[in-house]
């Protein structure tokens, strides 16, 4: 899998999506805790314009807690009026810019969660293939960054649609996108799980009151 290809064909059919919405859906609140659906677009854009120097000041000022740094850049950017949004993300449909001690691959999980942040709760269409997939599942697996191995440790994830399957212990099974979400930290998918390792799973993910929804994790994510 050419992972910068996937990467840019799942943004151009984003673009695609969002072009049609409208201005209460641009507003509604996405699977990020305090995040406008507006932001989380404004967030995808973030590799062109966030460096650890360049963030250094914000950092500072919010008592170097990343996630508030992110949110603050992604509202302010996500205010701007939606053709200008638009424009921008357009602009990096074709970007391979990998934020530091990251891998395309990290770029890849970021976008599949970002994207799903969006399309669920405004109940859009999605569709990954099988490789792509179990390519995120396994990169946020063992994915420090985000937390995941904390919240699957002493746990066997098996995914229900494609057969990826990770971790010794209690079972928790599902699909693979519902796996991905639980993961990052999103409770939105722990009902469409099941297994005897599922209350364990839902006990480490954040509840939305909360916060952050994952965003607490991000390492000058995309």
């Amino acid at each position: 899998m050419d992972t910068w290809s996937v990467i840019a064909s799942l943004r151009g059919e984003f673009l695609t999506q969002v072009e049609g919405l409208t201005p209460a859906q641009w507003d509604a609140p996405s699977l990020c805790v305090g995040w406008r659906v507006r932001d989380v677009v404004a967030h995808l854009v973030l590799p062109e314009r966030f460096s650890p120097f360049a963030g250094l000041p914000g950092l500072v000022r919010a008592g170097f807690r990343l996630h508030r740094v992110l949110h603050a850049d992604a509202v302010r950017r996500g205010s701007v009026p939606i053709s200008d949004l638009l424009s921008s993300f357009r602009e990096a449909i074709g970007r391979r810019t990998v934020p530091p001690g990251r891998q395309p691959e990290n770029v890849l999980v970021d976008l599949v969660i970002h994207l799903q942040d969006i399309r669920r709760p405004l109940g859009l269409p999605w569709s990954y293939g099988s490789e792509l997939l179990d390519t995120v599942a396994g990169t946020i697996h063992r994915d420090k960054v985000l937390g995941a191995p904390k919240r699957v440790a002493g746990l066997r994830l098996s995914a229900t649609d494609t057969g990826w399957s990770a971790g010794t212990g209690d079972e928790v099974t599902g699909s693979a996108e519902a796996l991905i979400l639980a993961m990052s930290g999103r409770p939105a998918t722990l009902s469409f799980l099941s297994g005897p390792g599922v209350a364990t799973l839902a006990a480490r993910v954040p509840k939305p009151t909360e916060g952050r929804a994952g965003h607490g994790s991000d390492r000058l994510a995309p």
